[in-house]
């Protein structure tokens, strides 16, 4: 319910920025997502396994995707909406005993594994009248985390959902080197005792002409909570391609 109040804010606050906003750009990505560590205990006790979504098991690397939509209310101040699935599976032996869910995964047992991590954010960004060190733009992100973890054998099968949302801090900061071409670095994150998360985009982009701009780099997404009910953290390495088109 939650995520579907959410999809329908954001495409209400689409329609209203497409007809209303005079400075207005979509933002697109894809590329490959290759897992790194994905480390679970849940619940997180000593009744269930530490284990590695990676290392006891296995995930493939997948397409991903990316949208956005910012649009600059006034030359200082821009507003942003971002939606990012992500589902990763795998099919391997399991390489030890594990207990997920209280429920009992066997060594050697063919299992499916299935993380899903779809995240929807709405930003705010206060972009700085000067460069500090590079720095264009400072602001705060407001994220609804959709995510489920899935283990499934000829024997056996548990899942956990996690659905709930997560503030972050945000920045921009880049340099330009030629008329045409733009290095960039946006970064996401904010850290507790409980967990924490970063995304973060190290790359380029190139201006075809003043509507259009394509782009090219990394982005790295890491983070986890451990708390009573998940112990679960997870890095997702990312070769990008995409592009920006400016609407207004």
């Amino acid at each position: 319910m939650m995520k579907r109040i959410l999809l329908i804010a954001i495409a209400g606050l689409c329609s209203i920025a497409l007809n209303a906003l005079p400075d207005l750009r979509f933002e697109a990505e894809t590329g490959i997502a290759i897992p790194g560590y994905n480390d679970v205990r849940i619940p997180n006790n000593d009744a269930n396994t530490k284990f590695s979504l990676v290392d006891d098991l296995a995930l493939d690397a997948t397409l991903q995707k990316r949208v956005s939509i910012h649009w600059r209310i006034s030359p200082r101040h821009q507003m942003s909406l971002m939606a990012t699935p992500l589902t990763l599976k795998g099919e391997d032996k399991l390489s030890k005993n594990v207990v997920y869910q209280n429920r009992h995964f066997w060594q050697n047992d063919l299992v499916k594994t299935e993380y899903r991590f779809d995240s929807y954010r709405l930003q705010y960004r206060y972009l700085l009248p000067k460069e500090f060190y590079g720095i264009r733009a400072v602001g705060a992100s407001l994220k609804l985390r959709d995510a489920e973890i899935s283990l499934k054998s000829s024997s056996n099968y548990a899942t956990k959902k996690n659905t709930g949302f997560v503030p972050l801090l945000s920045l921009n900061a880049g340099h330009r080197l030629t008329d045409k071409l733009d290095l960039s670095l946006e970064a996401e994150g904010l850290a507790s005792p409980y967990g924490r998360a970063e995304d973060v985009f190290v790359g380029a982009y190139y201006d075809l002409h003043n509507l259009l701009r394509l782009k090219a780099g990394y982005r790295f997404l890491e983070g986890g909570s451990d708390i009573d009910e998940v112990y679960t953290f997870a890095a997702v390495h990312y070769a990008v391609i995409g592009f920006q088109a400016k609407l207004h």
